[in-house]
């Protein structure tokens, strides 16, 4: 009886001691593509309407639907509609990507999905410099960029980062070479600070935001690169 009952004991300290390993968990610094009511952090941030282009549901925002998918965790979501990267002169300046990337969490994984917004608004593109920068370089997109990772891997050293690039094209000439020089400028800094890039083709929108379908878009291409990835 006394072997029986050291072995129960003995089961029961080992199954303590077994604990199921906590899910990854992931933050969003973005723009209103990621921008969900009730559903970003801190609450104050701006989000878009979804509800006027069909999009009726947090469960059908890419992020839900990646971390639904694979079994990861929010930790936070700081999207700002409307924000930049760069701290260029405009009405969202205070509340930059570069202003808010040190309230993310804890996060394992982090996702930069913007870009954007800097080159609607034509903020320079300025010079590729990954170093003592001035606050006139971070008013333009490639310093603030670089300013950006170089200061998430710091901040995060443990956290694996994704920029997502927006790559559809926009009528007129003018904006499709804005936007090939966006995404050469973003592939060029990842490459530099060795920060994965997945781009993002052929996302149904209405009013330049993803649909339902965007959305879902968004989310099977950004599963697809880290799946693959993964079996690399």
């Amino acid at each position: 009886m006394k072997k029986i009952f050291i072995l129960i004991v003995s089961l029961v300290v080992v199954s303590a001691c077994v604990r199921t390993p906590r899910p990854i968990r992931f933050s969003i610094l973005g723009d209103s593509y990621s921008a969900y009511k009730d559903n970003v952090y801190p609450d104050s941030n701006i989000v878009f309407q979804y509800d006027e282009i069909g999009v009726t549901g947090v469960e059908q925002m890419w992020w839900w639907q990646v971390a639904d998918s694979i079994g990861w965790q929010l930790d936070k979501n700081n999207s700002f509609s409307g924000a930049m990267i760069s701290n260029a002169p405009h009405y969202f300046e205070q509340n930059s990507f570069i202003r808010r990337m040190d309230n993310l969490g804890n996060p394992d994984v982090i996702f930069i999905l913007g870009g954007t917004n800097d080159v609607r608004h034509g903020v320079p593109f300025g010079d590729y410099v990954y170093s003592d920068w001035t606050d006139e370089q971070l008013r333009t997109f490639r310093p603030a960029l670089a300013y950006l990772f170089d200061n998430l891997k710091q901040l995060y050293p443990k956290a694996k980062l994704y920029f997502i690039l927006e790559t559809n094209p926009w009528p007129g000439e003018t904006d499709a070479e804005a936007r090939l020089d966006l995404m050469q400028s973003v592939h060029r800094i990842a490459y530099h600070y060795r920060v994965d890039c997945i781009e993002l083709y052929d996302l149904p929108t209405i009013a330049m935001h993803p649909t339902v379908q965007g959305q879902k878009c968004i989310a099977n291409q950004v599963i697809d690169y880290i799946v693959t990835a993964s079996e690399r």
